[in-house]
């Protein structure tokens, strides 16, 4: 056999050894191909970078619901929410309305609204207690609460531990008597500050303070001492009764009480 023969049939087997550059290029895009569908398979079953892409959506998905609104207790008319009590809510009278310039610009009442006053000066604790009853029995029921009361019976009583129980225990009963009822969501009740004109509020503060703690419906206690200490302006002139600023007082603490409540919001 020629030299040139010799390379020929040599080249022939090395090629076919080796297969042709078309059958190496296809060899290429399977690899290639086997490659992608390996990773895809991974993915999906969770366990290449995309699995884990699937896992923290999970994650998220599960993660805590949006905040929900708190004050779930649905609407409540302006005319649902009812002040009864003494002098201490009508004198001056800033106390309510306060009371609804806060409500208003917050948007919990319309701009001509304001919450029903039932107050009357000089009213001692069953008369304040007959205030709502009048009201609970009508057509549209109290919601929710806002009260002071037991003063006039203290001082009528010089302050008598006599008097102070019969207080007591006439709010203790109303309470029960407002859960029984049914409707009323939330009641705030305010304790006069430590005047001398009134007697007997520092023995009230025990029994009132603990009659809330202890009722079925959510019951606010508000004590005004600890506002009123170092504040001789927020006594009016009669020694007796709040001043225009001593009525603000009151009156944005039972706001205060309200929106951290969620109360008529």
């Amino acid at each position: 056999m020629s030299m040139r023969r010799r390379c020929c049939a040599l080249l022939i087997l090395l090629l076919a050894a080796c297969g042709s550059p078309e059958d190496d290029s296809q060899d290429g895009v399977t690899n290639d191909d086997g490659d992608m569908m390996g990773n895809q398979t991974g993915n999906d079953a969770g366990g290449g970078r995309g699995g884990d892409m699937d896992i923290d959506a999970t994650a998220g998905d599960d993660g805590p619901p949006p905040p929900l609104d708190d004050c779930a207790d649905g609407d409540i008319a302006a005319d649902e929410v009812v002040w009864t009590g003494d002098s201490w809510i009508d004198i001056p009278g800033n106390q309510k309305t306060r009371v609804d310039e806060l409500a208003r610009a917050a948007g919990t009442i319309g701009p001509n609204e304001s919450f029903v006053d039932l107050a009357v000066s000089g009213t001692p604790i069953r008369g304040i207690i007959d205030q709502y009853n009048g009201r609970e029995a009508g057509p549209i029921k109290v919601k929710v609460l806002l009260m002071d009361g037991g003063g006039i019976d203290t001082i009528r009583g010089g302050g008598s531990e006599a008097s102070v129980t019969a207080v007591v225990n006439a709010f203790t009963e109303h309470l029960a008597q407002i859960a029984a009822d049914g409707t009323v969501l939330h009641v705030v009740y305010f304790l006069y500050p430590e005047l001398p004109t009134i007697a007997g509020v520092a023995a009230l503060r025990p029994g009132t303070q603990a009659a809330c703690a202890e009722s079925a419906v959510p019951c606010h206690f508000l004590d005004l001492q600890p506002r009123w200490e170092g504040h001789p302006e927020f006594t009016g002139p009669d020694r007796i009764h709040p001043s225009q600023a001593g009525a603000n007082v009151i009156g944005e603490a039972i706001w205060n009480i309200m929106e951290e409540n969620c109360i008529a919001q």
